[in-house]
């Protein structure tokens, strides 16, 4: 009897185990009429539900080792290494790992080191080292070293030591020393060192050190050292040595050394030594050395305790702690030293005024000389050089109407 027993033991264990392994091949037979499984164990039906190994398309809960040739997983997918030959995958869902790599990710990516998607990445997507996106990267993407992508960056975006990509940045973004765009910039833009744009960039534009934009450069504008635009340059722009635009320049313009438009140079500008406009100034300009303009007349107020000087003309008040020079002054020009005008009509106070061509107002220093007097001079010694004899050269008061 115990002999017999011994016998049926393993016979009907051998039926019990050759049923069950008959039952997994077949549900392995059925989900491999819909999906294509490299090495997996699944349990589910149709392709959805939990799958163990490297299922090429699953919907449900998946743990795999490293992905090869994955199509597409909806759901909830964990990778433990790098993915190889992967540059096709769709992950749609949760997606974490060391390093989950594929073609595009939609959902939440996180890998402990980085994560790459070799076209876009949207959802929120972080990299413990870097974040990289062979295209567009949306959503709320930080790379705890870099960020890099090559399509657009939207959202909140942000490099532990920069944030890089060859397209445009639109939302907040950042980058520890760095930020980088080769399109335009828009939203709270912030480079621990540098902000560097290709394009335009709008908003708010801080650089620790620079802020670069090879275009214009529009809203709050703030540099550690220097503010540049190639182009226009326009709102509250300050540069803590210099303020810099190859085109026009308007609204609060502050520099610690020089601010400088090499187009029209329009609002309340302020340099620690030079306030420069190529093509005119327009508004307040004060400066330590000099106020500078060309091209167009200064109109406004400039003060400096140099040299006003505008070519063209200055109409407006102008105060220079050395001189005002100008060909045309409509208005008033004071200096310690000396007024050198080309034409005056207005009032000009300085030790010594020369007005160079007509004097048509107010001259008040020391020695005034005009070769055409129409006006008035006051000061010890005066010289109109269309007045007769001995009133050409008079003391204390000169004067002359036609």
């Amino acid at each position: 009897m115990g002999g017999r027993a011994d016998m049926r033991m393993p016979r009907t264990t051998l039926i019990a185990a050759g049923l069950l392994l008959g039952l997994v091949g077949a549900g392995s037979a059925q989900d491999s009429a819909v999906v294509s499984n490299g090495a997996a164990l699944n349990v589910g039906v149709g392709g959805v539900g939990i799958s163990l190994g490297n299922s090429h398309r699953w919907t449900g809960l998946r743990f795999n080792v490293v992905d090869r040739g994955v199509e597409r997983i909806d759901g909830v997918n964990v990778t433990f290494w790098r993915p190889k030959h992967n540059e096709h995958a769709v992950y749609n869902g949760l997606s974490v790992g060391l390093a989950p790599g594929g073609g595009r990710f939609t959902g939440i990516t996180v890998g402990i080191v980085g994560a790459v998607a070799e076209h876009d990445m949207a959802g929120i997507n972080v990299g413990g080292v870097g974040l990289v996106a062979n295209g567009a990267l949306h959503g709320i993407n930080v790379g705890g070293v870099g960020l890099v992508a090559d399509g657009s960056v939207v959202g909140l975006n942000v490099g532990g030591v920069g944030a890089v990509t060859q397209g445009s940045m639109e939302g907040i973004n950042i980058g520890g020393l760095g930020t980088v765009a080769s399109g335009h910039m828009r939203g709270i833009n912030i480079g621990g060192l540098g902000l560097v744009v290709e394009g335009d960039v709008a908003g708010v534009n801080v650089g620790g050190l620079g802020t670069v934009a090879d275009g214009s450069m529009r809203g709050i504008n703030v540099a550690g050292l220097g503010l540049v635009a190639q182009g226009t340059m326009a709102g509250l722009n300050i540069g803590g040595l210099g303020t810099v635009a190859n085109g026009a320049m308007q609204g609060l313009n502050v520099a610690g050394l020089a601010v400088v438009a090499n187009g029209p140079l329009n609002g309340i500008s302020v340099g620690g030594l030079a306030v420069v406009g190529t093509e005119g100034l327009t508004g307040i300009a004060v400066a330590g050395l000099g106020v500078v303009g060309d091209g167009r007349p200064l109109r406004g107020i400039a003060v400096t305790l140099g040299e006003v000087r505008d070519s063209i003309g200055v109409h407006g008040l102008a105060v220079g702690g050395y001189r005002v020079r100008t060909e045309d002054l409509q208005g008033m020009a004071v200096a310690v030293a000396w007024n050198r005008i080309g034409e005056l009509h207005g009032v000009a106070v300085a030790a010594y005024n020369r007005i160079e061509r007509a004097q048509h107002g107010l001259t008040i220093g020391l020695f005034n000389s005009t070769p055409a007097l129409h006006g008035v001079q006051i000061g010890l010694l005066n010289h109109a050089g269309n007045n007769r004899g001995l009133a050409r050269w008079l003391p204390i008061v000169n004067a002359h109407f036609d």
